[in-house]
């Protein structure tokens, strides 16, 4: 520091700013609108120890040091001995495994109560993409959020980490066999990309491209004189139907 002042007397008010900056440094969260939410390495950040997200602060540093925002008013900073090993400055001294605080309970009923202490707000966050909220300090898991968060990225196995890790106790078998289903019902209906849905003049014509060998490969049969094309593939299904004396016109011809 410069006049004097000493660093970890002064550190607190830059841990405000510094935090949310480290974190989008590191790809953990990103901005929604207005708000911080977790990104898929994030969310994968909440289970692993400390120091796999060594990441965020080199880049961090990077930023400060070499960044567009022209401010070189950092002059310095402390670095304990658990963070010289996170950056690999330091390797001689043990990292501990990480020992996970119990502040959740999940209930047979699939609610999930705050116990003890204060819950962390990346724990917060975690609750509410998968739970729907009763009170400040009650979440309950519900099937609906457990479907959309997999929209959002999370994995049936991560929100079961995440729930064995903070809660006390093992799951109750209702939360267990609740996850079992969503996860087994999430692999039934897979998205194989977009497609061009076409239509032929009549049923002859639409038999006759999903058979020939010139276009068959490109195409499914959905329906009479209906034929499915995946956008991949829709350039070959276009040359073979020029062979075949045909073109696709588009729907406004």
């Amino acid at each position: 520091g410069r006049g004097g002042i000493d660093p970890a007397a002064a550190a607190g008010p830059i841990r405000g700013f510094a935090w949310p900056m480290i974190l989008q440094a590191g790809a953990l969260v990103e901005l929604s609108g207005t708000k911080l939410q977790l990104t898929r390495a994030g969310r994968k950040a909440l289970g692993d120890p400390p120091a796999v997200t060594r990441n965020a602060w080199m880049l961090y540093i990077d930023e400060a040091q070499y960044g567009s925002l022209g401010y070189d008013g950092l002059m310095s900073i402390r670095i304990t001995a658990f963070g010289a090993s996170a950056l690999g400055i330091a390797t001689d001294i043990e990292i501990p495994a990480p020992v996970a605080t119990a502040v959740l309970q999940v209930l047979p009923d699939l609610q999930v109560v705050a116990v003890g202490v204060e819950v962390e707000r990346s724990v917060r966050m975690a609750l509410d993409a998968f739970c729907v909220p009763v009170s400040d300090v009650v979440w309950r898991i519900d099937r609906a959020k457990l479907l959309a968060a997999g929209d959002q990225g999370w994995s049936i196995e991560q929100i079961r980490t995440f729930l064995a890790t903070h809660n006390a106790g093992a799951l109750p078998d209702a939360a267990s066999r609740l996850l079992q289903d969503v996860a087994e019902r999430s692999g039934q209906v897979v998205d194989r990309g977009l497609v061009r849905l076409v239509e032929c003049r009549d049923p002859a014509l639409a038999a006759l491209l999903a058979n020939d060998r010139r276009t068959a490969r490109q195409c499914t049969a959905a329906g009479d004189r209906y034929l499915v094309v995946p956008t991949s593939s829709e350039a070959a299904f276009r040359r073979g139907l020029r062979d075949l004396g045909y073109r696709l016109a588009s729907s406004d011809e």
